[in-house]
Parts: structure tokens; sequence; C-alpha cells
């Protein structure tokens, strides 16, 4: 497990990016002895650092209940060491920031789905925590290897993940000043898991949407980088989670109808469609 490094509250709570209505709670997080629960995630994180998810056993508890409360608190806790791993890989430290950012963002977008601190896309930033994503502009790249064969890999060849973040519109300039930025970065910190190729899995191309999208869009222009791949899988909410932030199927006639996309992802749905999570790939520029 990599030593502990003691805790600057102020200075590293500020790389996570939180909220002012989630501060306190993040402190508090802090206050007292470790959790043994946290003390669990903290291991997993340690041991996931740099490694493929196949590589790394499964979250073991040896019969510690792990909460959601004990993933904050261990990934809060973790910021130190995980900030010392991005040193030694001289990750520049307004990447470090961005990345580590996520934490922030997350607890607000559960704040605002749930109306409570929290997170329950903990295992998401399980990655963050464990070095294996790091934002670059206006796009995160989660290293991986994929699950689905991708056209021109072999087996164990490592893939960028092409993940969006809440974080605006979808530019050509940002989406295009990202990729080129990734291949570099990649190259530069992680040379011994070379890559050249980044996939994206997202209801963002599933074939309905670009069917249906206006051709000058952002999002078609998006998903038209990608070369599909693989088959799309049936995802009924993640439409309408990443539109309106809820995954409840019901009362959707409530929902707002403001916009050309929250339309389409309505009247698709009323008329007896499923949202699918479509695959994609493309060469990283160089």
């Amino acid at each position: 497990m990599i030593p502990h490094t003691a805790l600057r509250t102020d200075l590293e709570l500020d790389y996570l990016g939180i909220a002012d209505e989630d501060l306190q709670e993040c402190q508090a997080l802090l206050e007292g002895p470790i959790s043994p629960g946290a003390e669990v995630v903290q291991q997993y994180l340690s041991a996931r650092l740099g490694s493929s998810d196949a590589s790394v056993p499964e979250l073991g508890t040896a019969g510690v209940p792990v909460t959601e409360h004990d993933w904050l608190e261990a990934m809060v806790r973790f910021v130190p060491a995980i900030l010392a791993w991005h040193a030694e890989k001289d990750i520049p430290d307004a990447i470090s920031k961005d990345t580590l950012a996520d934490f922030g963002r997350n607890l607000a977008i559960n704040r605002r789905v749930h109306g409570r601190f929290g997170m329950d896309t903990y295992k998401w930033l399980s990655h963050v925590f464990a070095g294996r994503i790091f934002q670059l502009g206006r796009l995160q790249y989660l290293i991986h290897q994929p699950s689905t064969q991708i056209p021109g890999l072999a087996d164990g060849d490592w893939v960028l993940g092409v993940h969006i973040p809440e974080d605006g519109g979808l530019s050509t300039h940002s989406v295009t000043e990202s990729l080129a930025a990734a291949g570099t970065f990649f190259s530069t910190h992680f040379p011994a898991q070379p890559v050249t190729i980044a996939n994206c899995e997202s209801w963002l191309l599933d074939p309905y949407l670009c069917a249906h999208m206006d051709r000058w869009s952002n999002i078609f222009r998006f998903a038209a980088l990608f070369t599909p791949y693989g088959t799309p899988r049936d995802e009924p909410t993640d439409a309408v989670y990443f539109t309106f932030r809820t995954r409840n199927m019901e009362h959707l006639d409530q929902l707002p109808r403001t916009t050309a996309l929250q339309r389409l992802v309505l009247d698709r749905i009323a008329a007896g469609g499923v949202w699918q999570v479509g695959l994609g790939y493309l060469v990283l520029p160089h």
C-alpha cells in the first residue's frame, strides 16, 4: 500500500472542485481516525494504481461492510497518495486538478438528482483515484483494455475510453483540441502502455440519435468522428439520465421539452422505442 501522506485539508480538498454546499460534509469525512470500511477501500485503490481492472481482485471486505460514505471518505483521504503518484508520472498540476475535480462535479450532480450529500457514481470515480482516468480539456480519457474486440487491436492492447463530463457543449474545436492532447499526454506519461486507438461507448453514438440529429449539430459531429463496431446494447435509462438527470421512467410527460434533444429523447420512448448505447472507435491524431 502507498505510504500515508499527511492531509493538508484546505489544500487537498481544493483539488476536488467541491462546491460550497458540499464542503462542510467533505471536511467532516476527515475528522477522527479512518473508518474500517474506508481503510478497505483505500487498500483497493492502492492495488489498482496503474493496473488494469482485470489484474486487480474485486473489492474484498473481509467481513467489513463498505458503504457509500466509506467510499467518499476513502477517496478524500486518498488525495495525497494519488497526487504523489501523479507527481511520479510528471503529470502537470493543472491536469491533476482538472481530473480530480470530477469528485466535486459528481457530488453536485448527486445533490441535484437526489437532494442530498452523497455520490451514487462513486464506483465510476474510483477510476480517477486509481490513476486510470484523466481530463484533458473538454474530454476525459480512461486508459483500459476493452472488453469488446475493436478492429485492428490485439488482445491485451490498451485503448483510451472517451468520456464526456458535464461541462458545457461539444464544440468541434474543443473536441479536436482534446483528442490531439490525448495522444501526446499518454505517450509521454504512460509509454509502457502505448495507445493508438480511442473508443467511446455512449448513447450519443446510438444510430437512431445520429439519424435524427441535425447534421450540423455538435452531437452529430462528435458521433461522426467514430467508426461503429460491435452491437449497440439496450440501455433504456441512459438517454433520460444524461438529458434530464433522472433514471425514473415514470411521469416522463412531466419532463421539459424545451430543446430539440429533449423532445427527441422523449418522443422515441413515447413511440415505444428503446435507447441504446452505441460503440465506436477512432485513430488518435499524432
